[in-house]
């Protein structure tokens, strides 16, 4: 038998207002925080995460990822996925031409490498080398304050499966 969190419809609606301002600057910290250690502007950090998402959805499909794949180790290249533009555009919203033209700068200056086998995807070792390690506690610490929140007005609840 496991813990599991689930929402609570009920008392959503008569937090919504709580539990959304909850929710969104629990976004906006994790923007501020995430464009910050980028040093890019939302588009581009729209850009940049969708392709990271995009180039682990190997791994991520998994049942059990190898031990070092899941925290920092380099992923070999056959593990990561390229992402097309037009797929780009397709997940994150923004018209084609923003992405072709936003992805052409961020090649140059290498926040996005072009991959052999089509598309693009982050640099080798990228998590390292821009530092971002530390930034996972910053990010799991606001989820945890807007989790406790959250659980605290009964919006989501932990049960026994």
């Amino acid at each position: 038998m496991s813990d599991r969190v689930v929402s609570n419809p009920a008392k959503m609606a008569e937090n919504w207002r709580v539990a959304m301002s909850a929710l969104t600057n629990l976004f906006l910290t994790t923007h501020h925080t995430l464009a910050g250690a980028a040093s890019v502007g939302p588009t581009e950090l729209l850009i940049y995460l969708t392709v990271s998402v995009a180039n682990v959805q190997k791994l991520m499909r998994e049942r059990c990822i190898p031990a070092g794949f899941a925290a920092t180790e380099i992923l070999p290249r056959e593990w990561v996925v390229p992402i097309s533009r037009n797929a780009i555009a397709t997940a994150s919203g923004l018209p084609r031409e923003t992405v072709r033209r936003q992805v052409a700068q961020m090649i140059e200056s290498g926040l996005l490498i072009e991959d052999p086998r089509g598309g693009v995807t982050v640099p080798i070792g990228v998590i390292k080398n821009r530092g971002l390690e530390p930034l996972l506690e910053t990010l799991l610490t606001d989820f945890a304050r807007s989790a406790e929140l959250l659980l605290r007005i009964g919006v989501i609840e932990i049960r026994k499966d």
